[in-house]
């Protein structure tokens, strides 16, 4: 990508993050993206990762661009995905902690918030990779093992820490360090929201379950329409597949949670939005996890383009936090269930 169009993009992307109305800032991110669309080079590249104990047989989706960067010390961040009360945005996934260590992800959500955070920000560790659209672009820390080893876990002894709040942690290519994480991390005290979309973590089942009191194991489902949900997270385990990690982390004895999200308004392939979530409830109350949380589909960055891109269709958002909040409460009440709707803030 030639330098001046990076200059040009930059400039677009930080001048949409000071609109105050959200239609101005998402048409200024929209120009952005189109300029990179514009401008990308060939997708076809030759994708290959430094191998260690950790990387024995890397792979990467087609057309994943990707670079390494060094990452310092400590690998724990403060995190706002926590309460008010702990100085965070009201949800309760932390106790202000977070664990993140790559940048980008390659499950592609078409929904995800993150993406947004790595165009404004990453381009200074991880070069231009990425303005590439959302899940074909990833950073890999060159140093992680000796940052791990770094890390002085103690000082997070009784906190829990957020795993992770920017990437799935349990990708097939990063899923080893995450074990040698929580290999360091755990014997220390050290408590873990533990948020995955990925059967992998099945693996490590053996550790946790040690550890079950400083362990919260959460998945995420936006819907139980397969269809709908291959459209719009198309790398990652159908629905069905994520309620079963769910009820063998409950079966082990791990507190175990799930967040319904994004749920989104009424599209072609999923009319019924209160149907959908009926499906969800009922499997809900038949493995009663811990937590219970909803939210709905909130505009970040280029999120709302990626999914209508996807879809073929424009998505209704007026009004629709407050009708989903609703709908959300009267199904879990249907089955008995507790739960928390985050609002849009």
């Amino acid at each position: 990508m030639e330098e001046s169009t990076v200059s040009e993009i930059r400039g677009m992307i930080a001048q949409a993050s000071r609109f105050k109305d959200k239609n101005k800032a998402r048409e200024a991110a929209f120009k952005a993206w189109r300029t990179i669309r514009r401008n990308k080079r060939l997708r076809e590249v030759k994708n290959t990762l430094l191998l260690s104990e950790f990387t024995k047989e890397p792979t990467l989706p087609l057309g994943v661009k990707w670079a390494q960067y060094r990452i310092s010390p400590p690998l724990v961040k403060p995190s706002k995905l926590t309460y008010k009360t702990n100085g965070g945005v009201g949800k309760d996934l932390s106790d202000g902690w977070a664990v993140n260590f790559i940048i980008g992800c390659t499950m592609a959500c078409r929904f995800c918030y993150v993406d947004e955070i790595h165009k404004k920000w990453g381009n200074a560790r991880v070069g231009d990779i990425v303005y590439e659209d959302w899940g074909n672009y990833i950073g890999i820390p060159y140093n992680l093992d000796e940052v791990i080893e770094e890390t002085e876990w103690s000082k997070w002894k009784g906190r829990e820490i957020m795993l992770s709040s920017t990437h799935e942690p349990y990708l097939p290519f990063i899923s080893a360090w995450t074990r040698k994480i929580l290999e360091r991390a755990l014997p220390e005290g050290v408590r873990f929201c533990i948020q995955t979309r990925s059967p992998l973590v099945e693996r490590d089942f053996n550790l946790l379950k040690d550890y079950k009191n400083q362990i919260r194991l959460q998945v995420s489902i936006a819907t139980y329409n397969t269809e709908f949900s291959r459209v719009i997270e198309s790398r990652v385990v159908p629905p069905q597949r994520r309620m079963e990690i769910l009820e063998k982390a409950k079966n082990e004895g791990l507190d175990t949670g799930i967040i319904v999200a994004p749920v989104f308004p009424p599209i072609r392939l999923r009319k019924n939005v209160e149907e959908d979530l009926h499906e969800i409830a009922y499997e809900l109350a038949r493995i009663r996890p811990n937590h219970i949380y909803g939210e709905s589909f909130h505009v970040r960055g280029l999120n709302q383009l990626y999914v209508e891109q996807a879809l073929g269709e424009q998505l209704n958002l007026e009004g629709f936090d407050q009708i989903a909040r609703r709908i959300f409460y009267r199904v879990l009440r249907r089955y008995d269930l507790k739960g928390v709707w985050w609002v849009e803030s």
